[in-house]
């Protein structure tokens, strides 16, 4: 999720009865913005790596890492990603369509813009982002996860178009 009136960005993955602790990712000392060092130090390191590795061999072979197209997600953090030997798909950049992630930052948008009101830093944004994020469960969510097989068939037969749902 990335704020287009901020320069806040955040990170959360959803799985099958899993969900991540929330990252909020902050700059890495001498960059401009989120950079793809940012997030190996921040998402691969201390969540994902953790998380895989606590897997068994079983969870680990179900296990797919879906990334989108963000630069981020590139350069510093794909070599060691790829050596993790943790198995990826590359998404379009925006793909509400196909990332079940997407859904979730959807209803998290609604009801930020459904405050009475507006959050005025971004500390205060940060806490309603995290109660938000503690909300969300995961099985909830799965459905999105399980239909993905038909939106991909919706999503071919229009050649790339957005699908209705």
């Amino acid at each position: 999720y990335r704020s287009s009136r901020t320069s806040l960005m955040v990170w959360g993955a959803i799985g099958w009865d899993w969900k991540s602790p929330l990252v909020f990712l902050e700059k890495e000392e001498g960059r401009k913005g989120i950079c793809s060092k940012a997030y190996l130090n921040q998402v691969l390191n201390n969540v994902i790596f953790p998380h895989w590795a606590e897997m068994t061999e079983d969870e680990r072979s179900k296990f797919i890492f879906m990334e989108d197209g963000s630069k981020v997600h590139k350069g510093h953090a794909r070599l060691p990603r790829l050596n993790s030997w943790i198995r990826t798909f590359e998404w379009p950049p925006s793909s509400p369509d196909l990332n079940p992630i997407e859904k979730v930052w959807r209803w998290m948008k609604n009801q930020i813009t459904a405050l009475p009101k507006v959050p005025t830093t971004i500390e205060e944004l940060k806490g309603h982002i995290q109660k938000l994020w503690d909300e969300v469960d995961p099985v909830y969510f799965r459905r999105y996860t399980e239909r993905l097989t038909c939106k991909l068939e919706d999503v071919i037969k229009l050649k790339g178009l957005s699908t209705v749902h």
